[in-house]
């Protein structure tokens, strides 16, 4: 399903806001993609469409998708930027990764709604949070735990 703007922004009741292909192509590979896209890979996905367009171009549409609360951004791997496409409008993902391969895992649950329930109670006003892991997956440790094997068996 191609997701557009204007479908976006009716679904979310922002009807008025400037739809352009730029933005439409955005979204389109932030729907498409199965983990967070960083700027660089949208730019090098847009470019094949919009061979003049430029960086800036890009970053001024994902801050516009971002302000329009369509997409979510996300600080990865060494703080660099990522961008994930919002299902809805109160949806906030967050994310186990592997140090050795960078694969990108979603946590399956979000662990703060207490805490931000309890923080409510006590007059803070939660605007934003988001939680990151990092870690080893099962199959870096595997490959780990071979070529320790393989070291210690040519000694």
């Amino acid at each position: 399903i191609l997701w557009t703007v204007k479908i976006l922004n009716k679904e979310f009741g922002m009807e008025n806001r400037r739809n352009t292909k730029q933005k439409q192509l955005i979204l389109n590979i932030l729907k498409e993609a199965d983990r967070p896209v960083s700027a660089n890979e949208i730019y090098s996905k847009v470019v094949k469409e919009l061979p003049k367009i430029a960086k800036s171009t890009i970053y001024r549409n994902i801050d516009a998708l971002f302000n329009q609360n369509l997409i979510d951004k996300y600080h990865l791997n060494d703080n660099e930027v990522f961008y994930l496409i919002k299902e809805d409008r109160n949806e906030h993902r967050h994310f186990v990764i592997c140090d050795g391969c960078q694969k990108i895992f979603d946590l399956p649950s979000c662990p703060i709604h207490e805490i931000e329930t309890e923080m409510e109670k006590e007059g803070f006003i939660v605007k934003d949070h988001q939680i990151q892991i990092n870690g080893i997956c099962k199959e870096c440790a595997k490959q780990s735990q071979l070529a320790g094997h393989d070291a210690d068996h040519n000694r």
